[in-house]
């Protein structure tokens, strides 16, 4: 038994279901395990942004609030580059672009299985 692979541990680790919830509603997407703490902590953020934007206006349509949560995402991470706030993950221009053109991969990469759910 000692002799046995860590799948965890292991680089190719087959990827795993996980299921979380945005506005009352869940979600089964697709990762890595190396990537799960991430996925749960993004889904945190876009849950809480979404409640937040949901209880500051008369939005009630899943469709509104997600784009104005994703709107002020990006504010905050465009706004914390040079000159635009104080964060201490700021870069220049180009580094926030690739972040945000990363995270967009991931959402794609963790979504796509749900298509198949609405054909």
């Amino acid at each position: 038994m000692a002799n046995q692979p860590n799948a965890a541990a292991s680089p190719t680790a087959s990827p795993e279901t996980v299921e979380v919830n945005i506005l009352d509603r869940a979600y089964k997407l697709v990762c890595s395990p190396e990537e799960k703490p991430m996925l749960l902590e993004c889904a945190a953020m876009v849950d809480t942004r979404m409640r937040q934007v949901k209880q500051a206006g008369k939005l009630q349509s899943a469709d509104r609030i997600a784009v104005m949560a994703a709107l002020t995402l990006a504010r905050e991470v465009l706004s914390a580059g040079p000159g635009g706030g104080s964060s201490a993950a700021s870069g220049s221009a180009a580094e926030i672009k690739q972040r945000i053109k990363a995270m967009h991969a991931l959402a794609d990469q963790m979504l796509a299985p749900q298509e198949t759910l609405f054909e």
